[in-house]
């Protein structure tokens, strides 16, 4: 049902798919949506968790990524490429969602509130895996906070879907620009070296 309704999302938008296309797309009846998802709006959250993470495994997103910064090894440089592969794949996956989401959002209250959770999830996200890798060697003067806004704002989909969709950026060079830009305004400039 998830990858029928996410591929008519992304191909007619938000407020164009009905629930009962979604229902025949994926072979199952429109009560069956309801009871799944509860409604539209459900069934594109969901879309996006399921983009988010690549799977149905109940593994949080941010466990994924601190064993992926763990496996990296201690350099900060490697830990961030690390970072910058890992958000690169799950943006090229989850943009075209989130592009349907906000072009919906001022038509649908719930995608508002979507929206918001999805942002306050990737900052916690962030903020755990500074607390955990990098809060000791931070720039000086970059308290944790301002850190985990300027981590988010960097890996947000948005943001990957403004330079590679707007700005014709390959997703590739997204990564690398991410792999280097994350330690440059996160990081003591002496420890960019590693």
């Amino acid at each position: 049902m998830i990858e029928a309704a996410a591929s008519l999302f992304v191909e007619q938008g938000f407020g164009a798919t009905s629930i009962d296309q979604i229902a025949a797309a994926a072979e199952v009846s429109a009560p069956t949506i309801y009871a799944t998802f509860g409604s539209k709006a459900g069934v594109l959250a969901r879309a996006i968790d399921v983009a988010v993470v690549g799977d149905y495994a109940d593994v949080p997103v941010v466990d994924r990524v601190l064993s992926l910064i763990e496996e990296a090894g201690p350099q900060a440089l490697r830990q961030f490429a690390a970072v910058a592969h890992f958000i690169h794949t799950i943006n090229e996956r989850v943009a075209p969602l989130i592009r349907v989401m906000e072009q919906a959002t001022s038509a649908e209250p719930a995608l508002q509130q979507l929206r918001t959770s999805l942002i306050r999830a990737l900052r916690s996200d962030c903020a755990a895996a500074i607390e955990k890798y990098w809060r000791t060697t931070l720039r000086r003067g970059l308290s944790k906070k301002e850190a985990a806004d300027v981590m988010a704002t960097l890996t947000l989909p948005q943001t990957y879907s403004m330079l590679t969709t707007d700005m014709g950026w390959s997703p590739d060079r997204y990564q690398k620009w991410l792999a280097n830009a994350l330690p440059q305004l996160l990081l003591r400039p002496e420890l960019l070296c590693d």
